[in-house]
């Protein structure tokens, strides 16, 4: 039988979150040996803090056509990308999913990280982290200051 199950940590234990979790481990005797794989479900707002950031990025350029085109360019950037040798040797990179199925936080952390190390690097040299946050906090307006306390308590 294989169930998923929604826990939470409580003391150093790990406990159900859910009825259907509780009834799953009811079945359980003691001393079973059980599999667990820890996952931990994504932020949903730590994904939008990154479209806030591709927000503003896409309404201050002008060589991409949408925020969707940028996303990909950045992935790329990031390496968050499949390469492909085509036949006469041409590389073509594909960007990868970000998708919730496809990463969970503690990946979508590492893919937010190099996104805005490639913000300061090569899409806005010179600009450090700390003015970034903030330009992306005054971009958001009064609901940031809850994104940047959701996001940072996700890490």
């Amino acid at each position: 039988m294989t169930t998923s199950l929604f826990i939470k940590t409580m003391s150093g234990a790990l406990a159900p979150v859910h009825d259907a979790g509780r009834d799953a481990l009811r079945t359980m005797k003691s001393g079973d040996y059980i599999m667990v794989t820890l996952k931990r479900p994504r932020n949903l707002q730590h994904h939008r803090k990154l479209f806030a950031l591709l927000d503003l990025i896409f309404q201050n350029q002008t060589r991409y056509k949408s925020v969707e085109e940028l996303l990909d360019a950045i992935k790329v950037y990031c390496g968050h990308c499949e390469v492909m040798i085509l036949r006469d040797g041409t590389e073509v990179r594909r960007p990868q999913s970000i998708s919730f199925a496809k990463m969970d936080q503690a990946a979508f952390e590492k893919f937010y990280d190099a996104v805005v190390n490639v913000v300061v690097t090569e899409i806005i040299p010179g600009l450090n982290r700390s003015d970034l946050e903030r330009e992306l906090l005054d971009f958001v307006g009064t609901d940031a200051r809850t994104l940047a306390a959701n996001t940072d308590r996700a890490a």
